[in-house]
């Protein structure tokens, strides 16, 4: 895609309603800054927000972002639970753009805009999840560990 000129494209209303710092007070914010988490993880670290799946992402856990979505925008599930069936980096990124150019836009987030803010993205279970790549190496230290001690 077309995704880095999602920066562009947003780049307003991202500035009108995304806070400088945390997730903000509305809705609006919140939808923003989830939005522009998942999209600016994805190109600055190959993150993803549901690495069990097809799709390897690396070290952050974007669950949350996706699973606060899921929960409060409705409208978007369908587009979320493509996860499920992406194989490829170019369609994740239409993933990424389709879920922009839905949540992303000026009437819906100016009526958001006076929407106390729900929950936290930060903090949202659901169906989407992370496993941490790393984990086997937890194990494998825990067990040589275990075998120098005995």
């Amino acid at each position: 895609m077309k995704l880095w000129s999602y920066f562009d494209k947003y780049e307003e209303l991202i500035n009108m309603y995304m806070p400088k710092m945390g997730e903000g007070e509305t809705v609006a914010s919140q939808i923003c800054t989830a939005v522009n988490k998942l999209i600016y993880k994805w190109f600055n670290d190959g993150d993803v927000f549901d690495n069990t799946q097809h799709m390897e992402g690396w070290a952050n856990d974007l669950s949350s972002y996706a699973n606060w979505l899921y929960e409060n925008c409705p409208n978007c599930q369908y587009i979320l639970n493509r996860i499920y069936e992406i194989r490829t980096e170019s369609e994740y990124e239409d993933l990424l753009a389709d879920l922009a150019d839905l949540l992303i836009d000026v009437d819906s987030l100016a009526m958001l805009a006076h929407k106390p803010k729900e929950g936290s993205i930060y903090d949202c279970s659901g169906p989407f999840a992370y496993e941490d790549p790393n984990s086997w190496l937890d194990d494998d230290i825990e067990d040589e560990e275990e075998e120098e001690w005995w």
